[in-house]
């Protein structure tokens, strides 16, 4: 739990910048400023959740909602679509450690909710080497142990297309909202994931790249802090 906060200290936390002078801004506003030059509030801070824990539900939102703060929730297809256990990192997770489709429904219906998507099945590692490492499947060229081959670059390509698109159907179904925002699995992304990301309708990118956020951060690569 160390990228974990108790919910005392996360209520602190949005006190602290309101107090502040920080504006809790939205996606609409992001895509406002870059596309028709409308300025953001001065301390703009975008508040996002990866992963789509029930703690989200749970814990935060009664604070979201107090503050009427929005936020962006990030979904794993796969993990959602699980009925019994999801395979979280190699572990099996009880699925009621993340959101149902009745939760995420209260939480968009406060109108406070975008929702995006973290891949459908590339949160995981994939064998990206002959000398056996597993690495992040949304950027690794999978090596096959069977054939002693890389994958080819089209290969990768349909792989990652076949992928978010499978994801954007099954947010709309699940959630009735069209993801707008692609949150990097692991923040890792490339020029080939980005665009495939931009063809499927996801201009923002969400990554964990260090640094601030300036008017020359270009959408796809926008830059946040981990709590």
């Amino acid at each position: 739990a160390s990228y974990a906060v108790s919910t005392s200290n996360f209520e602190q936390q949005i006190l602290w910048m309101i107090e502040n002078g920080y504006h809790f801004i939205k996606i609409d506003d992001i895509l406002n400023h870059k596309n028709k030059n409308k300025k953001l509030p001065s301390k703009s801070v975008l508040i996002t959740f990866d992963d789509g824990y029930s703690s989200v539900y749970k814990n935060a939102f009664p604070i979201l909602k107090k503050y009427k703060i929005p936020t962006v929730i990030a979904l794993v297809g796969s993990w959602m679509a699980e009925t019994k256990k999801v395979n979280f990192g190699g572990k099996l997770v009880d699925r009621s450690a993340f959101l149902t489709q009745e939760q995420l429904k209260e939480m968009i219906d406060s109108g406070l909710v975008e929702v995006a998507s973290h891949s459908f099945d590339l949160h995981k590692g994939i064998l990206g080497n002959p000398q056996g490492n597993m690495q992040p499947a949304m950027r690794t060229r999978q090596w096959f142990e069977s054939t002693k081959k890389y994958e080819d670059e089209a290969s990768y390509k349909k792989r990652i297309f076949e992928d978010l698109s499978k994801n954007n159907k099954f947010i709309k179904q699940f959630s009735g909202q069209e993801p707008r925002v692609m949150v990097w699995p692991y923040g890792h992304y490339n020029v080939e994931t980005r665009e495939i990301a931009s063809k499927l309708g996801m201009k923002i990118g969400l990554t964990l790249d260090d640094g601030s956020n300036t008017a020359a951060t270009h959408l796809w690569g926008l830059r946040r802090i981990l709590v």
